[in-house]
């Protein structure tokens, strides 16, 4: 008997049943829309604030994911290129801080993990395509591949361009969810169901993806020298 993964499944069904508690129980619909209204209410000046929050959360290593799911409360289907651009501007300043700022010491963290070492040879050896590939993946945090990529021989022009394409199915299903926010307490039956669709339709198309990144790049990890 797997006692960890009944320990798991267990887990899962009291937070579920916490989560439904305090659901019939708060006023969080209510909630949400106060905070969608107050974003909203901010105009270009909440853009501009959320841009630089998602910069500055990317680069200290922070959850950036919970902004996306922020980005798809307040803005619905706009709040996805709004994340993939904040993304990848927060992608950008954290490769070029670590290629020139923070070089020496991102060498030192990489050093003696023989698995980050063979993917930093990979995306050396093959530069955008690898890069590419970590993105559709979750082999790696987000915030910690962009100083992978830095100390790496890959251009900066390719690192961006594969970054944003990379980055978009994971962002369409956190932005998704996020914005499930907007209907929650307000859908009927039907609406609901298309919703719940559409989002099990996004989770499948970013897992199905994320599987094969993810076997690609241990291919790379496991070959001898990264070659």
């Amino acid at each position: 008997m797997n006692w960890k993964r009944t320990i798991q499944i267990v887990l899962g069904l009291l937070v579920l049943s916490l989560l439904i508690w305090l659901w019939t129980t708060l006023p969080v619909s209510q909630w949400i829309d106060q905070m969608r209204e107050w974003i909203l209410s901010l105009g270009l000046f909440g853009v501009v604030i959320f841009v630089l929050l998602y910069v500055g959360v990317t680069v200290v290593l922070g959850p950036a994911s919970a902004l996306t799911l922020t980005a798809g409360l307040a803005y619905g289907a706009w709040g996805f290129p709004l994340v993939v651009l904040s993304a990848t501007l927060a992608a950008a300043v954290a490769f070029l801080l670590g290629r020139y700022v923070a070089h020496a010491r991102v060498n030192r963290w990489i050093s003696g993990k023989p698995k980050l070492l063979a993917l930093n040879k990979a995306v050396s050896d093959d530069g955008w395509r690898v890069v590419g590939l970590m993105r559709l993946s979750p082999v790696l945090p987000y915030g910690l591949q962009n100083y992978l990529f830095s100390v790496t021989n890959v251009k900066f022009i390719p690192f961006v361009l594969a970054t944003l394409v990379g980055i978009m199915p994971a962002s369409a299903l956190y932005v998704y969810i996020g914005s499930l926010g907007q209907v929650i307490g307000k859908a009927g039956a039907l609406q609901w169901l298309l919703v719940l669709a559409g989002l099990a339709a996004t989770a499948v198309v970013a897992w199905i993806v994320g599987r094969r990144a993810t076997a690609v790049l241990n291919k790379h990890a496991n070959e001898p020298n990264g070659e």
